[in-house]
Formats: structure tokens, sequence, C-alpha cells
């Protein structure tokens, strides 16, 4: 697995974020969010979210416009959110990073709480020859409703979205 500078040096360099281009996992996520709820932007790039919901936090290694500079693992704050993003930033590495991502993502929300995701199955198509030097960890479908029910939350939601990506929502009540 490549380090996080690898990672951030990638981000910042060699992506593009294309955020608007996503049918389910876009920019019109953010007319899900209800007014007084506050969201963690996990990964947030250049924080597309920011200006449109009220009560966001940003967080990325990478990017200098989250609010926090950080990875998920190193965020610390005593604040509950009431929903995650995940779009497109908890994808790298094998199974064991992963669930430590999710882990610590759900330890930052509120009891009923939300996560809307957007995954990658492992495809290195980002248009670009670095792209292949990532590890890209495989989702699926199957995977994310096993996670959901691993960490306690049910899938309400799971389509195939734009540009080869999958998008998932998890809800949780009742904990």
């Amino acid at each position: 697995m490549h380090s996080q500078e690898y990672l951030n040096n990638y981000f910042k360099n060699f992506w593009k974020g294309y955020t608007n281009s996503y049918i389910y996992s876009g920019i019109s996520l953010a007319t899900k969010i209800k007014p007084n709820e506050w969201v963690i932007d996990v990964g947030c790039g250049t924080n597309p979210f920011k200006p449109l919901i009220k009560n966001l936090v940003g967080i990325d290694p990478a990017f200098d416009q989250a609010d926090y500079q950080v990875t998920i693992e190193n965020f610390d704050t005593k604040q509950k959110f009431d929903v995650a993003f995940c779009l497109g930033s908890i994808n790298f590495g094998n199974e064991k990073n992963i669930l430590n991502q999710i882990e610590y993502v759900i330890k930052l929300l509120k009891p009923n709480a939300r996560i809307y995701w957007r995954v990658n199955p492992g495809r290195k198509d980002h248009g670009n020859q670095e792209c292949n030097e990532i590890d890209f960890f495989p989702w699926s479908k199957e995977l994310l409703v096993d996670y959901a029910n691993q960490f306690g939350f049910v899938v309400s939601d799971l389509k195939d979205d734009s540009n080869n990506r999958i998008y998932c929502e998890w809800t949780r009540s009742n904990t």
C-alpha cells in the first residue's frame, strides 16, 4: 500500500474531481441534508459541498480547501455528526485499512446517523497513468451490504452511479 504522502501527491497533482458528473452521489446529495444536520465530509477534496450545506465540516489530507487538512484516522474532535459523506475517499488499501477507516467515521456519528457512499469497485480509470500505481480496494454491492450489517447500519439505497462507481446510503437508528 502506498503512503499517505504518495496519495496526497497523486490527488493534488493528477486527480480531477467530477462531483457534478455523478447522478446519485454528486452535488444533489446536498438536498438530502436537513437544515440543522451536521455533516462530516470525509475526503472532501476541494470542498464542493461547503457553500451548499450550512453545517458541514470537510476533512482531507491533500487539499487546502478542506476545513481540516487531516486523514480520518487523525481527525480529533468531540463533535458528533448526523451525516457522513464518504464519496470516493475510503477506497484505498486492503480490507483491514478500509474497515479501520469505517470505524473512525462511525465514531464521529450520532446514534441515528446516515452515511452516503461513492465507492470505486477497484477500477483504475482516472484517465492518467499515475492511477495505475494506486491500490484501489475492490468494492462491491455485496461488500457494502455486509459492512453495513457488520457496523449496525441498514442499506436504504444501493445502485450503480455514473463513472462506473457504486452509490450507497447506510442508515442507523435505535442504537
